[in-house]
Parts: C-alpha cells; structure tokens; sequence
C-alpha cells in the first residue's frame, strides 16, 4: 500500500512540474486541455510504476512522449 502512496505522490509532484510547461507549450497547447492532462497523468504512473523516481526525470520524459505521441498522429 505504501508503495501505491509513493507512486500517487511522485506523479502528482511530476505533474504540477509538468503541467506549466505542456499547458504554454507551443505544439502541445492547441490540444484538448483535459485531453493532455488525462494523457500526461497516464504517461506519469507509467514510467513511475516502470521504476523512475526522479521528479524532473519523470516530468521531462512524460513531456517528450506526450509531443512524440501527438506529433505523430
């Protein structure tokens, strides 16, 4: 259980980091906003759960796959 507490709060941490940057990003901004929030908080847990524990790391690694992933479509 307190595993599952610390993954709640690294993603949370990850995403306030996050968060300012996708939502004035010049690519990821004209995107759905709640949209990107729901794909940033999935991208977060999962490389969380994969091991990360870098606060910035996590941010910054969730960002880029969220622009790969809607540069892409």
């Amino acid at each position: 259980m307190e595993a599952t507490q610390d993954v709640d709060e690294l993603v949370h941490a990850a995403f306030e980091k996050s968060w300012r940057f996708v939502r004035t990003d010049p690519v990821l901004a004209h995107s759905n906003a709640e949209m990107l929030r729901t794909r940033l908080s999935r991208r977060l847990t999962q490389l969380a759960r994969n091991g990360e524990r870098d606060v910035w790391r996590l941010a910054n690694n969730a960002i880029v796959e969220l622009r790969r992933e809607l540069t892409a479509a």
